[in-house]
């Protein structure tokens, strides 16, 4: 029988964790709990996510039919005896009836040792605990991982793109999934192609590339200071670019970026997605290439594209291993090399 684990409204609430939690409950790394409280308060906050009604309410449908045992009863009178905070002793009176083992949450806080401890139970933060579930079976957690991302489709991820979302999150499980499912010295899964190819890759419906769209601005300006020192470069240069004056003679940038390529799928800004995207550039081997597998790159440079007043995308900045929030680029900060 798979340890008893009661999870907290806190861990349901967002997507990608409670999914991998579930999934990890289903392949039987342990067996989740919850009351109907719990239940209605994910209910109640889905909402504020952005969720319908609807929608919020199939999900915990979904859920009490997968886990039918999950549900715990009778720990009403309880309540009042725990000592922890008046808010969640619900959740603990939850966790003793039920003979739980932890309490996973992310307000740990409201779950002191000394409250827990006549029980003989302990508070874990989800990123604890899914590191423990990593240690305990990597294996089947990666797999886990590989499922879920496979499976969404609204929208879509890439492993890699998952794994940053988790991060949001639990950061820890997701840098330490990342070294597991991609070992350091492991190679970049890249394929060598013809500029043609490259070119057809980016734009393969032979349109965006123009400065209408964020990634035609910044394959643009990119080619376009891979051929500074021929005529008119600078000029091309100077019209993709936001603040032209702070790059100077772009000879910088040309350094910075020698011995680096654009990767195919620009990153939107969370907060401003229409009006922010970022080009990711990565080391090279002095061939155009594409990626024919997922896989996150370390380290990167960073190419902030905005949408400019005109309507048209143009480079705002250059950084490295760093996304320049919205507030930093809204404050009208150096936005040249950094």
């Amino acid at each position: 029988m798979s340890f008893p684990v009661v999870l907290d409204a806190c861990v349901l609430v967002p997507l990608p964790v409670c999914d991998l939690m579930l999934r990890l409950a289903d392949a039987g790394l342990y067996r989740p709990l919850w009351s109907e409280e719990i239940l209605d308060e994910v209910e109640r906050n889905l909402p504020k996510l952005g969720v319908t009604p609807a929608r919020a309410a199939k999900r915990i449908s979904q859920m009490r039919n997968a886990f039918p045992s999950s549900a715990v009863t009778g720990y009403e009178r309880l309540v009042p005896t725990m000592g922890n905070h008046p808010k969640d002793r619900h959740v603990l009176a939850a966790a003793v009836r039920a003979g739980a083992q932890a309490v996973v949450t992310a307000n740990l806080k409201d779950f002191p040792a000394d409250a827990l401890a006549p029980f003989g139970i302990e508070a874990l933060h989800p990123d604890d605990f899914l590191q423990d579930l990593l240690d305990l079976d990597a294996a089947l957690v990666l797999r886990c991982l590989r499922d879920q991302q496979e499976e969404c489709r609204k929208p879509a991820f890439s492993l890699s793109q998952l794994l940053d979302a988790l991060a949001r999150a639990v950061p820890g499980f997701a840098n330490q999934a990342t070294q597991a499912l991609f070992p350091p010295g492991s190679p970049l899964p890249l394929e060598i192609v013809s500029s043609q190819q490259a070119v057809n890759a980016f734009f393969p419906d032979s349109t965006g590339l123009d400065h209408a769209t964020a990634r035609g601005a910044a394959y643009l300006w990119w080619t376009c200071l891979l051929a500074l020192d021929e005529p008119g470069a600078g000029d091309a240069l100077a019209a993709l670019s936001a603040s032209p004056a702070d790059w100077g003679d772009f000879r910088q940038a040309a350094r910075e970026l020698s011995g680096w390529a654009m990767a195919q799928n620009l990153i939107a800004c969370p907060d401003a997605p229409d009006a922010v995207a970022y080009a990711k550039f990565v080391p090279v081997t002095g061939h155009n290439m594409r990626a024919f597998a997922d896989t996150p790159i370390r380290d990167v440079y960073i190419l902030t594209v905005v949408r400019c007043p005109d309507g048209y995308w143009r480079v705002w900045g250059m950084s490295r291993n760093w996304l320049p929030p919205l507030s930093r680029i809204e404050q009208g900060a150096r936005p040249g090399s950094r």
